[in-house]
């Protein structure tokens, strides 16, 4: 997936996101590291295409959604509170 980030990002932004929903809207904290992982792809991919804005929306949205799960936040806080 990282090879399609500047071939494909809405591809990798798709992919990596909806894998990534999949596992936090599932409440499965043993795999948040594995969904941030993903998140990471896709904030690699908006990134690469030029949508800061788009990421920090998605970011803001995500956290707003899955603000109770503490696990999650701080894998987020942590991992993705740049860019």
């Amino acid at each position: 997936m990282d090879a399609a980030i500047e071939i494909n990002p809405d591809w990798v932004i798709r992919n990596a996101c909806r894998r990534a929903e999949s596992i936090m809207d599932a409440g499965k904290a043993k795999y948040y590291y594995e969904a941030v992982e993903w998140l990471k792809k896709a904030r690699d991919a908006y990134l690469a295409s030029g949508r800061e804005q788009e990421w920090s929306d998605y970011r803001t949205k995500l956290i707003t959604v899955h603000g109770r799960k503490r696990k999650l936040m701080g894998l987020i806080k942590s991992y993705l509170l740049l860019g």
